[in-house]
């Protein structure tokens, strides 16, 4: 009997147990954004139940726009020039609507964070005032408003400082992406490193979107100019295959040119091949518009191997327009000048016609006419009798001061200091040193 009596006590103590554990378990939870906020005092996580079909018509409205827009600005990096036209549409549309919220629209964070991407996308950051002055539970949500307003107002002191401390991942999923573009784009003078960190954060979170364009677009001369070229040729590259189309390619295009001409090392025809290969099957004029830009800016930094390998891809490639193939032949020639192909070089500087050459390229060919000139000891005429004083000051009179521009050419220099003295003759007027 004391057995059974024991049994009896212990099912009942089981049993109080699993009825205070289901009552546990099956209450009703807190609801209310307040109860979610004070026990979870980050960004909010919004409840909607039984809400009001009123309450939620705003919050449908704005997430249609809002997503609309992400749509168009893909369309944009995709080549969709006409979709430019329905950005600008569609950023004055959702104005509008945001600026007709009501106080318990802003309570809807649906629609507060819809507002926030609004803004990252290149709206009016002026639409979140409201919230921003507004009395609202949650701190958090309020103050990324704040950064996110100042960042759009070009205040980057003030939003780097509000933002430091928010790791975009703690965010809603819709505001990692933008929200990490925006950061790193503070950080790009001031902390490189940092800013590549962001914006690879940035890539990996929106793939195949405009914040992945964007966000390569501006981390790839980062790169380079970091000294991470492997990454920064593989991303170019990726860069031209996939968003080659897009309205900012050029430029992506220009910068990476630039970074590029800047490091002395990179001066080597291998660069070109590797990019070459990797952007094989892309669209011709892409990689024509790519290589042209890389010949272009080497051309102007003495960068004379990476000039010439680039513009003979070009060639290669064969399908630009008869000025992009003009360039091409200039760009290849104006490398070949100071060397012994310089005698090849005068012939196909002499058969572009400079109607088809803008200013800059004008100048290019003139310049590199002259040096070519100097080197194969084929003189101008009016310079040929002259002392070699004389000779400097009329080229550099006839030129119109445009060798002192070529003076800056730094590899031209070294292509020559072990030449002739006709050489070394054309390096004292290239680099303006000479007396």
């Amino acid at each position: 009997m004391k057995r059974i009596a024991l049994i009896a006590a212990i099912s009942l103590v089981l049993l109080a147990g699993i009825g205070a554990g289901a009552f546990y378990y099956l209450k009703s939870q807190p609801t209310s954004s307040a109860d979610q906020v004070a026990s979870h005092p980050g960004h909010a996580v919004p409840s909607y139940s039984d809400e009001a079909e009123t309450q939620a018509e705003p919050r449908k409205r704005i997430l249609r726009l809002v997503e609309e827009l992400g749509g168009v600005q893909d369309a944009i990096i995709r080549g969709n020039r006409a979709a430019v036209a329905d950005q600008n549409r569609l950023l004055a549309d959702i104005s509008s609507v945001v600026r007709h919220f009501a106080q318990q629209d802003w309570d809807d964070y649906v629609n507060v964070r819809a507002s926030m991407v609004y803004v990252l996308s290149g709206g009016d950051a002026g639409v979140l005032k409201p919230f921003v002055n507004a009395n609202t539970p949650n701190d958090a949500d309020q103050k990324l408003a704040h950064g996110i307003m100042d960042f759009a107002q070009g205040q980057t002191k003030a939003a780097r400082k509000v933002f430091k401390d928010i790791d975009p991942r703690s965010l809603d999923v819709s505001l990692v992406g933008p929200f990490a573009l925006a950061r790193a784009s503070l950080y790009v003078e001031h902390d490189p490193a940092k800013a590549i960190e962001l914006f690879d954060e940035a890539r990996l979170s929106s793939p195949h979107t405009a914040i992945e364009e964007a966000a390569a677009r501006r981390e790839i001369p980062l790169l380079v100019s970091s000294g991470d070229t492997t990454r920064a040729m593989m991303l170019a590259a990726d860069y031209v295959c996939r968003f080659g189309k897009s309205i900012y390619a050029r430029k992506l295009f220009r910068d990476f040119a630039e970074a590029v001409a800047k490091r002395i090392e990179l001066d080597d025809a291998a660069v070109v091949v590797g990019l070459a290969a990797a952007t094989e099957g892309t669209d011709p004029q892409v990689r024509t518009d790519f290589l042209l830009d890389m010949a272009g800016e080497a051309l102007l930094r003495g960068r004379l191997v990476l000039a010439k390998a680039a513009a003979g891809e070009v060639l290669k490639i064969g399908k630009g327009s008869e000025e992009d193939l003009d360039k091409a032949k200039l760009y290849e020639a104006a490398a070949e000048a100071p060397s012994d192909s310089a005698a090849d070089a005068i012939k196909v500087l002499d058969r572009i016609g400079a109607d088809r050459l803008s200013d800059e390229d004008t100048e290019i060919r003139e310049v590199a006419g002259y040096i070519a000139r100097a080197v194969t000891g084929d003189e101008p005429a009016n310079a040929a009798q002259a002392t070699t004083t004389d000779k400097q000051e009329l080229a550099t009179e006839a030129d119109g001061g445009k060798l002192a521009k070529a003076a800056e050419l730094p590899a031209v220099a070294s292509a020559l200091e072990n030449a002739d003295a006709t050489l070394k003759h054309a390096d004292l007027l290239i680099s303006g040193n000479a007396k």
